[in-house]
């Protein structure tokens, strides 16, 4: 029968052998996440995600401490996370509905982002895109909380659930350190109560007595511990020695930059102010969502004379519901080189109507690699890559060589267009074959909205005056400007939905400009969507801001000889200039062809008509670029990241191999007994089963002895040696050394191979 004070110690409930603590530091590490997205703003309602979390970690707790098999904790979990899912998810959205009424709206919208995906390769539904973190954020929750209570792997969740915070973090301009401090503290909490919990059971299974104060003492130290960490964590990140650690959190961003520049055109339902403006749209695709997020959060900045569109990226394949770039190609250019060495048609032939400038342009937010230039860019002072269409010397793209930080800024030399009405009412139609192939495609476009342009085109005698009038009927009375509008159903496109639909005839620039092009295409322009900003406001003197919600997508026309000429068709935007009308009698014959000069009218190395100080005297340049008329300077040093990576080897190898050194200097000066057995306790510390403080050396030798029972002798004659040195007072014998060398000889495999199989049994998850 139990003694008084042993029924007094059992619980009331019993619990998780982590203790009902865990659960709470668990649960404090998913709401730190949850609140990290929720502050991230990816959807505009977010509140689902606390009680899916907070259900996955009660699924997780109690299939975890159950006796069920995993092959059926798992079914059962995915059940009770889809109805969890698709409870809170309707809920949120779906107020004013009934249960059954909320499950067929969430059974249509995903019925129609699944037609979507598949004519447009595009999710654009908000309650789709909510189901799918729901479901993400299940499955990090269950899995966390199963690890923990069933596999007893704490470490496991806590890089789950951090791996996730971390990319929420990287992938937003939001300021979210604050759900990592309160991340941490809990996960360093629940870390050391799992390890002081590892150990209490190391000390039962040994039959070591416990001093009840020794785990108080742990958990204080352990506290102190953690928040001292903390703190100096947030300290680092505010002042300078944090600066080596720089490189390593930029890898992050551009992982994370790369993956959202490809994907941006599939998840443009994702439409959150918060995030990286790359995920705005500058990739290679861009689908039109149902939304436009901006603010007023200052994103670069011209020293210019005067504002321009500032272009990123061009796209010349229409979707149905988007542009893409057809298949591309990539090519670096040297620093001050030109953009194109040999003739494109992107370069005017005509010197008349245009000048050169030369601008700066700083970013005030990280732009992942995006560059961007006004007009024709000549040459950039830092090397770039352009992207072109496969074979086609036009532009699709420009970028850094690297990533391009905030307070970075770069000086480009553009050929910038004032050429008049009268100029491009006389321009020529034999348009290159590299322009007509790629941007007079109507693939895509509806006998309706072809229709419509030839019939607001119709009496006009040239190409110019039929798009002036196309622009004017889209800036006209019939269309309205809205940055939320309801998306076309998907069967239909989204062109002809803008126009024809009764509900619709509203939007944004991307609406506008990709009807324009649309239908400039259709009488026989060549056109191209553009994205990048419109022009920014002024600050100072020779100083232009852009915000985010200047991020902008416009419709640029071809005109052999003038280039490409922006078309302002969405209401309301102001283009910040005038096309002069100019006079048709001066306007020399126009140009066809590529004409006589590869390198155009302009000479290279002359200076640019136009030019600025850069009144910023803290101008930091993008990697490898420099001030305009400025060389690159000889000293400059560019350190290589493998050479770092070398030399923390090298230093690890170093001090590895002083460790072993010492250790052998170590043992070469202790006596035979004290010899033999720091050899064998230092084999079994590496084991995880080294000897605990409290333990004599023959309650370890004896624990010991189980976990090699074959070695039992070679334990025993080691634990008499180190008992013998510590305690006879008298020398050991020569045969007694001999003893101890031969036992240590026949422990040392035995003793590697059980810190192996140990090793192994934690990593595939089996109790050691």
């Amino acid at each position: 029968m139990l003694d008084e004070p042993e029924i007094r110690r059992r619980p009331v409930i019993p619990g998780p052998k982590e203790g009902w603590m865990s659960v709470i530091l668990l649960g404090v590490m998913l709401l730190s996440l949850c609140w990290a997205i929720q502050a991230a703003e990816w959807l505009p309602q977010l509140e689902f995600l606390v009680p899916v979390s907070l259900f996955a970690l009660i699924s997780g707790l109690v299939l975890g401490t159950s006796r069920l098999s995993v092959a059926i904790a798992i079914p059962i979990s995915a059940v009770v996370g889809a109805a969890t899912i698709l409870w809170s998810v309707g809920g949120e959205y779906h107020p004013e509905l009934d249960q059954l009424a909320r499950l067929d709206a969430l059974r249509d919208a995903g019925l129609s982002t699944a037609l979507t995906v598949y004519r447009y390769a595009s999710v654009q539904e908000a309650t789709v895109l909510a189901i799918a973190m729901g479901v993400l954020l299940w499955v990090t929750a269950y899995t966390a909380a199963f690890a923990v209570y069933r596999r007893h792997h704490v470490l496991d969740a806590i890089l789950l659930i951090g791996a996730f915070l971390v990319i929420n973090l990287v992938a937003t301009v939001q300021e979210l350190f604050g759900f990592l401090v309160l991340f941490s503290l809990a996960a360093l909490l629940l870390w050391l109560r799992a390890a002081l919990v590892e150990r209490r059971s190391n000390w039962q299974d040994r039959r070591v007595s416990e001093n009840l104060d020794v785990p108080a003492s742990i958990m204080r130290s352990g506290v102190i511990f953690t928040a001292v960490a903390i703190g100096l964590a947030w300290f680092l990140t505010s002042v300078a020695v944090a600066a080596p650690l720089t490189s390593a959190v930029r890898s992050l961003d551009d992982i994370w930059l790369d993956f959202a520049s490809e994907a941006s055109g599939f998840f443009q339902g994702l439409n959150s102010s918060n995030a990286r403006p790359v995920s705005a749209g500058f990739g290679p695709s861009i689908a039109v969502g149902p939304s436009w997020s901006s603010s007023d959060d200052p994103v670069l900045r011209l020293t210019s004379d005067r504002p321009y569109y500032l272009r990123a990226k061009t796209y010349d394949h229409y979707t149905g519901r988007g542009w893409s770039w057809s298949s591309t190609a990539e090519r670096s250019v040297d620093l001050e080189q030109p953009v194109f060495s040999d003739w494109s048609p992107e370069r005017p032939m005509v010197e008349e109507g245009f000048e050169v400038v030369t601008v700066g342009i700083q970013m005030l937010e990280p732009q992942g690699r995006d560059l961007y230039t006004p007009g024709f860019p000549d040459r950039f002072y830092a090397p770039i890559t352009v992207t072109e269409p496969t074979g086609r010397p036009v532009l699709a793209g420009l970028g850094a060589a690297g990533p391009v930080e905030a307070g970075q800024a770069y000086e480009v030399k553009a050929v910038v267009s004032q050429v008049t009405e009268a100029q491009l009412a006389a321009a020529s139609t034999d348009y290159e074959p590299e322009v007509a192939e790629l941007y007079l495609d109507l693939t895509g476009v509806t006998e309706p909205t072809r229709q419509l342009a030839l019939a607001i085109s119709e009496g006009q005698r040239d190409p110019y005056h039929r798009a002036k009038a196309i622009a004017a009927f889209l800036r006209g009375e019939g269309f309205a400007y809205d940055t939320s509008v309801t998306p076309p159903p998907a069967t239909r496109d989204l062109v002809d939905y803008f126009l024809f639909d009764p509900s619709m005839r509203r939007g944004f620039c991307t609406y506008y400009a990709s009807a324009m092009v649309l239908m400039a295409r259709s009488v026989g322009i060549p056109a191209r969507l553009a994205v990048g900003y419109a022009p920014g406001s002024f600050v100072e003197s020779g100083v232009y801001e852009s915000t985010k919600k200047d991020a902008h997508a416009w419709a640029e026309l071809y005109f052999p000889g003038y280039g490409w000429q922006i078309f302002e068709a969405t209401k309301g935007i102001d283009p910040k200039f005038r096309r002069l009308s100019g006079d048709s009698g001066a306007v020399p014959p126009p140009l066809s062809g590529r004409g006589v000069d590869s390198q155009g009218p302009f000479d290279p190395d002359a200076d640019p008509q136009t030019s600025f100080e850069n009144p910023n005297a803290s101008y930091q340049p993008i990697p490898g670029g420099v001030r305009a008329g400025e060389d690159l300077p000889a000293d400059v040093e560019r350190t290589n990241q493998a050479w770092i990576f070398l030399i923390l080897l090298g230093l690890a190898l170093a001090y590895g191999a002083y460790r072993w050194f010492a250790a052998r200097r170590r043992f070469r000066f202790l006596s035979p007994g004290d010899r033999g057995w720091a050899r064998m306790n230092l084999a079994a510390q590496r084991a995880g089963i080294g000897r605990e403080p409290s333990e004599t050396y023959y309650e370890y030798a004896s624990w010991l002895e189980t976990e090699l029972p074959n070695r039992a002798q070679e334990i025993r004659t080691i634990a008499d040696g180190k008992v013998y040195s510590s305690y006879s007072g008298r020398s050991m014998s020569e045969r007694a050394i001999e003893a101890i060398e031969r036992a240590w000889d026949r422990l040392r495999v035995p003793l590697t191979g059980l810190a192996v199989r140990r090793r192994l049994r934690t990593f595939f998850g089996r109790p050691v």
